[in-house]
């Protein structure tokens, strides 16, 4: 979809180039039909992204990751949990904030301990219930509340607790792992999918490193080198952000007049124009403001054909079709709408002259 947006202009060019004027019409008015379809369409990775990209996280870095041996405890914890029939849901915030999405929490912002983990997730505890929310290295929540997932690909004998370690992951960049009570195994969902894990080094792996941020960890960094770090990412971004404004821009609409000569022409042979004829008309025509901009008198013609005029008075009732425009542009309105013209045979004098 994206591509076929992007080919978009180069069809606008060419039907400019071309004089499709009906194309050139429609490409001009779709624009605000496509950006409405876009945000529709894409409205949860538009969230995503804006959730993500930040002012700091932008121009300073992304926030530094705490060393493995917090995600060693998570993992040890996981696997003592299934070890033992215990079930539970650890869940790993990434990026995207997880408020919105949980409910029923618990504030604890304990360190991370695998025997915490554990004595929260047991039986006899009042917090096992739910899953735990753990941020940077802290367990931030207890007791959380997960929207559950309603997939079709997910085994139909997975309960409650499987699929709310699921959704939670379809949501959000969060990841879950899912300790089976039943079952006794470990599974660890990302974006959606969900693997079964055999050993703590394999769990391990699929992590992401958890992020730290600001409020929980002071980093010194040298912000003006960060600054300038990641220089083609930062002129991607931008690039994009010049090309909407442009296309923004572009399908503006505006209207302008410009009083124009009027070209008479095919005046029959024997007669001639007598008097003052009126020699231009004021013409207000509508089009993007890129082109407006760029469009001068000289570019419209206003022609009125005579092959058909008779001698004496001649009242000539113009329209759009003796105004010709550049493509894009068109006539709105324009006046005078008519014209009388006096035309009288050609006299021996006028021979003479």
């Amino acid at each position: 979809m994206i591509v076929a947006i992007l080919a978009l202009p180069f069809c606008y060019a060419i039907a400019q180039w071309i004089d499709l004027p009906l194309s050139v019409w429609i490409l001009q008015n779709l624009w605000a039909v496509i950006l409405l379809v876009l945000v529709i369409i894409f409205q949860q990775e538009i969230r995503e992204v804006l959730g993500r990209i930040t002012l700091p996280t932008f121009l300073l870095g992304e926030p530094e990751v705490f060393p493995l041996r917090q995600l060693d405890r998570i993992a040890e914890a996981a696997f003592s949990m299934a070890k033992e029939g215990m079930g539970g849901l650890i869940v790993l915030q990434q990026r995207d904030d997880l408020d919105e999405f949980i409910h029923g929490k618990t504030l604890l912002d304990w360190e991370i301990s695998g025997g915490i983990i554990l004595s929260i997730f047991n039986p006899q505890s009042p917090l096992h219930d739910g899953a735990i929310i753990i941020r940077g290295d802290r367990i931030r929540y207890a007791t959380a509340l997960l929207p559950v997932s309603d997939s079709a690909s997910l085994p139909k004998e997975w309960g409650t607790r499987h699929r709310a370690g699921v959704g939670i992951t379809e949501i959000s960049d969060a990841e879950c792992i899912i300790i089976s009570e039943e079952r006794k195994e470990v599974l660890f969902a990302h974006r959606g999918k969900v693997e079964k894990k055999e050993c703590q080094e394999d769990l391990i792996k699929s992590f992401s490193k958890l992020p730290s941020y600001p409020e929980e960890k002071i980093r010194v960094k040298r912000w003006m080198g960060e600054l300038f770090s990641d220089l083609h990412r930062k002129a991607f971004f931008l690039l994009i952000v010049c090309l909407l404004w442009i296309f923004v821009v572009g399908i503006r609409k505006g209207e302008i007049s410009f009083n124009i000569p009027v070209e008479y022409y095919s005046i029959p042979q024997n007669l001639i124009m007598v008097g003052e004829p009126p020699r231009e008309i004021n013409v207000r025509v509508r089009g993007s403001q890129r082109l407006l901009s760029s469009i001068k008198p000289d570019h419209i013609r206003v022609e009125i054909n005579l092959s058909n005029a008779h001698s004496g008075m001649n009242q000539i009732s113009l329209s759009e079709k003796n105004i010709n425009t550049p493509s894009g542009i068109i006539v709105t309105n324009f006046y005078p709408r008519n014209i009388k013209l006096q035309l009288s045979p050609i006299s021996k004098s006028d021979y003479q002259k």
